[in-house]
């Protein structure tokens, strides 16, 4: 009997150091549970934050590209009303040609 209570003892024993062991890792899995969501708060402003970069990004590109164009559609009106002026010197040349004027 006294054999039995001694290794009665020893289960209690390995069974309370395995209670403790298993409260501390309750604990670390609660500060790792916390740790992750604030993680992913903050993976979820980061995500809001890229979100309205990108669209600044966009409304940037959008305006670069009608300044980029603001020069080339003087160029156009240019070559337009150069083009212009020479049909009017040609027409107005081939009318005092023929003598009408």
């Amino acid at each position: 009997m006294e054999g039995s209570c001694a290794q009665h003892s020893a289960h209690v024993r390995a069974i309370g150091a395995h209670d403790r062991r298993l409260d501390s890792h309750s604990k670390q899995i609660d500060e790792h549970q916390e740790q992750l969501s604030a993680l992913n708060e903050t993976l979820a402003a980061l995500k809001e934050i890229e979100r309205q970069n990108q669209q600044r990004i966009d409304a940037m590109n959008e305006r670069l590209a009608v300044l980029e164009a603001r020069p080339a559609k003087r160029w156009e009106n240019m070559a337009d009303r150069a083009l212009w002026a020479l049909v009017a010197a040609a027409v107005g040349w081939a009318l005092a040609s023929i003598g009408v004027g």
